[in-house]
């Protein structure tokens, strides 16, 4: 064999590193070789619920303030917002409630985990967890069961005096809530308000100058799945002047009856200034408090009969208060004050308060005016749905803004802002990808509509400019014609249906309508979509039925009866709720009109012969041990036997933290249980590969999980990403790439083709080296290279390509000794590179940069002493990218 230079390429090693939850390391890293890349559109920001900035930051942390995304853990800048670091990636848990610095040692942060605003989709923490290096390294300090922390407060010249505001279990009663306090740094915790199992507290105010007078807003309120009571009389302002040994509820002046959430703030310059926002439940005069509101799936009118939101002052510590508000004109808390509903006050201008909600409410003059959204000059330019406000206690024109669509400031009082849109986050309700080449993934995104990307972007790496939308409203459900990619279906909110032309960027609605116009569908949050395997023009939906379209939505027909429990009792909840609704539904890709449904009441039910006659299979699953009414959150009908399919229980809405996967073998008649190795956590998904029968993913609210035979045994698949909570996950078919969906931190992707070539006998061998797939010369335009197209600064977020070339998997023994190499040769049996790869045991990869190797294939070798083997690599004809929207068209 001759020798030649190693110019043909290089070869890329690929660290290998894993990711610790709870502060521990992952059971295993056995797939610590699967590095997924992180993108998202990125751009369109994502809830951000809590914000925390050094009161006496010094030199050191003059620049530094950090962001807690509700659902996608907490962010560090120490440049003032040019760069974010995540520092909670240890705790466990990406939903964040509150943090707080101690305003007498800016090293000292404490963090609440479990986020604050009760909302269907509000997922729970795992406690308090401290800092004492600016976030370097963390200590849960216990609180486990608090679940949701609204609010941390710090003692202003003592750290280790510390009050906790726990609002408790979302769907179920606790004891952990209530006010909390510590007087020796966490170690222990006294309960120092409490009012009972079903109240919460959800905001608490320290007087700035004597810590021993603080006041807390409790609230009381019930959620279930089917239901949502959003206050009660229990929910009230509390006073305490002994650092919360006792408390006494403040009336003076606030209204009698039900309210619902309440928030506080104090003035620094005089504490004696009290501002409450009062969610006032009583029934309007006049109106009749059973009156029916129509459902919009938009907006809860059932608001619309209540008092509303109510702005009150206090001048004298609380003792009186004046509403300064009409909530018949300025309803400052319209949508869902159960998720907003919080106070600011200017520091020094008792005349200027704030209140954040879908909109900003404001007054600059004391409550005389409250401009309304067209009178409105401030706050113009930022995502609404706004969830925090932070203003500068030293100079108030300097403001900060959480909301829906990320984080933004204000250095003019907020006649300008500033969008912070170069945090990764994003919360994935579903993934979808086409067959273009590259191909695109397409995401849906709460509060954010539909977003479509290229897998690898022309540009080497993928930016925000190629991020493009692709629906509307609350992104749910995309699915792509597989025939022809120019069809998109998507769905938005509680049954929105819409059908995409992406070659001329239109869109049409494609709602199913009952025939009976005294009928209504009842559709689920996130209604499931589904296209035929077997003809792309037939689509399916579920509400109470399932229904179905033959010609691409233009028509529909129901092909089911109520398929759910259709509880009398649930299916006409309050709280802007629709139940007893199919959740998920499937074709089997094997035999048409085989179809598995899934109810949020716990059914499962099946038809073999296209919706003519269905069978119950939720008594079947009740002998396996699924729990009867728990949500269904995914059927999956096997690639390979039309018999078999997989379900996954989710027991969020009932705060049960168990794992339920079930697989039958005999269209539902027995089922087993398939969760050994899963920690107790919801599980809201689970996918079978289409290569490799024993190879199951799952994603529950830590993150995915991997089986290599068929659900026996389960292992962590994390690499690099953290325990964040997983929505969705699909295998590209094509390319075998694993696409996960993440509520919180956006889309993740890796190559699993290792898993899907992977047996028994070839884990047991010392060396083995996998099948190859064939890749571009370059999987980006030469235009990458051309000039300064980029944009300049650190303050830009780009996702990379996946690296450039062949990648290499392959597995070394634990029992392998000595030196092992990697040789590439040409078709001419030419040695183009040859190098020693490292020895780590299990499986790995390594890339061969083609960029300037010859289209065509390649030997590829691995070998040890007396072990070696080879397998081709082919090197496909580089991707052509044509500038912008160039057609050829004359």
């Amino acid at each position: 064999m001759k020798r030649l230079l190693s110019t043909a390429g290089t070869v890329i090693f690929i660290s290998l590193f894993f990711i610790t939850a709870s502060g521990q390391k992952n059971q295993t890293d056995k797939y610590a070789a699967f590095n997924y890349r992180n993108l998202g559109a990125y751009r369109a920001g994502a809830w951000v619920g809590s914000l925390a900035v050094p009161e006496n930051p010094g030199e050191k942390h003059k620049y530094t303030w950090y962001v807690g995304a509700r659902a996608g853990g907490i962010w560090k800048t120490v440049n003032n917002g040019t760069t974010f670091e995540c520092i909670s990636d240890t705790f466990g848990t990406s939903s964040i409630g509150d943090m707080a610095v101690a305003p007498s040692n800016p090293e000292i942060i404490w963090a609440g985990t479990g986020e604050a605003f009760n909302a269907r989709s509000s997922y729970y923490g795992n406690g308090i967890w401290k800092s004492t290096d600016a976030g370097k390294t963390w200590q849960n300090m216990g609180l486990h069961d608090s679940h949701h922390i609204a609010k941390v407060v710090i003692h202003p010249t003592n750290p280790d005096i510390v009050w906790v505001a726990s609002m408790g279990h979302l769907f179920s009663k606790n004891e952990e809530r209530g006010v909390f306090k510590t007087i020796n740094g966490g170690k222990t915790w006294e309960k120092v308000l409490y009012i009972d199992a079903a109240t919460g507290v959800t905001d608490l105010v320290i007087h700035p100058t004597d810590p021993g007078i603080l006041y807390a807003a409790t609230y009381e309120k019930t959620r279930t799945a089917w239901t949502f009571d959003p206050g009660g009389e229990k929910s009230r302002i509390y006073k305490s002047t002994d650092g919360g040994t006792s408390w006494n509820v403040v009336k003076g002046g606030l209204p009698e009856g039900p309210f619902g959430r309440i928030g506080l703030d104090i003035q620094r310059s005089n504490p004696d200034v009290l501002v409450a926002v009062v969610q006032n439940l009583n029934v309007k005069p006049g109106v009749d408090p059973n009156a029916q509101t129509a459902f919009d799936e938009f907006t809860d009118h059932s608001f619309d009969n209540l008092v509303g939101g109510e702005v009150y002052i206090s001048k004298n510590a609380g003792k009186s208060w004046k509403r300064i508000n009409d909530p018949e004109t300025n309803d400052v808390s319209g949508k869902a004050a159960y998720s907003f509903n919080r106070i600011a006050i200017d520091p020094f201008d008792a005349d200027k308060i704030y209140i954040i909600g879908d909109a900003m409410h404001y007054t600059l003059d004391g409550g005389k005016t409250w401009p309304g959204r067209r009178e409105q000059q401030l706050f113009q330019t930022n995502f609404g749905d706004n969830r925090v406000f932070w203003i500068d206690s030293k100079d108030p024109r300097h403001m900060m803004l959480g909301s829906d669509g990320g984080v933004y400031s204000s250095f003019d009082g907020g006649l300008s802002m500033n969008h912070y849109y170069q945090l990764p986050l994003g919360e994935v309700y579903n993934v979808e990808v086409d067959m273009e080449t590259p191909y695109n993934i397409y995401i849906g995104l709460q509060d954010h509509e539909a977003w479509k990307a290229p897998s690898n972007g022309w540009s080497g790496q993928i930016t925000p400019a190629d991020w493009v939308i692709t629906g509307m409203w609350d992104g749910m459900f995309t699915k792509v014609d597989p025939d022809d990619n120019k069809n998109i279906y998507a769905t938005t909110q509680f049954g929105s249906h819409l059908r995409i032309d992406q070659s001329v960027g239109e869109r049409q609605s494609i709602v199913p309508v009952p025939e009976d116009s005294t009928e209504h569908y009842r559709y689920t949050w996130t209604t499931p979509l589904s296209i035929s395997p077997h003809n792309s023009a037939i689509i399916y939906t579920g509400a109470q039925k399932v229904l179905r379209s033959l010609n691409r939505g233009e028509k529909w027909e129901e092909i089911s009866p109520d398929l759910t429990k259709n509880d009398p009792g649930k299916i006409h909840g309050k709280g802007h709720i629709q139940y007893c609704t199919i959740t998920t539904l499937d074709e089997s890709p094997l035999k048409a009109g085989v179809i598995w449904v899934g109810t949020d009441d716990g059914n499962v039910q099946l038809t073999t012969d296209f919706g003519h006659n269905w069978t119950d299979l939720t008594l079947n699953l009740a002998k396996a041990g699924a729990p009867d009414s728990m949500w269904v959150s995914k059927v999956f009908p096997s690639n390979y036997d039309a018999a078999t399919a997989y379900i996954s229980k989710c027991g969020f809405t009932d705060d049960v933290m168990d794992a339920h996967i079930y697989v039958t073998h005999d269209f539902g008649l027995t089922w087993k249980k398939i969760t050994k190795g899963l920690p107790a956590s919801p599980v809201n998904v689970i996918i079978e590969d289409r290569k490799n029968p024993a190879l199951l993913f799952a994603g529950n609210d830590l993150g995915v999980y991997v089986s290599t035979d068929s659900g026996e045994n389960w292992l962590p698949f994390q690499a690099n990403m953290p325990n964040v909570v997983v929505r969705d996950l699909l295998i590209h078919p094509r390319e075998n790439d694993l696409i996960v969906g993440t509520y919180g931190r956006a889309a993740w992707i890796t190559d699993i083709t290792p898993l899907q070539q992977l047996t028994p006998e070839i884990e047991s061998k010392d060396l083995h080296l996998f099948e190859i797939a064939p890749k571009p010369q370059l999987n980006y335009s030469q235009q990458a290279n051309w000039g300064n197209y980029h944009m300049m600064g650190s303050n830009h977020l780009n996702s990379p390509n996946e690296p450039n070339g062949l990648e290499i998997w392959y597995l070394l023994g634990k029992q392998l000794k000595g030196e092992t190499r990697i040789g590439i040769e040409n078709n001419n049996g030419e040695v183009i590179y040859d190098e020693v790869l490292p020895g780590k045991a299990g499986i790995n990869k390594i890339y061969w940069n083609t960029r300037r190797a010859e289209p065509g294939d390649y030997t590829i070798i691995i070998k040890n002493s007396s072990f070696s083997e080879s397998k081709k690599g082919t090197v496909l004809e580089r991707w052509i990218w044509p500038v912008l929207n160039y057609s050829g068209k004359k």
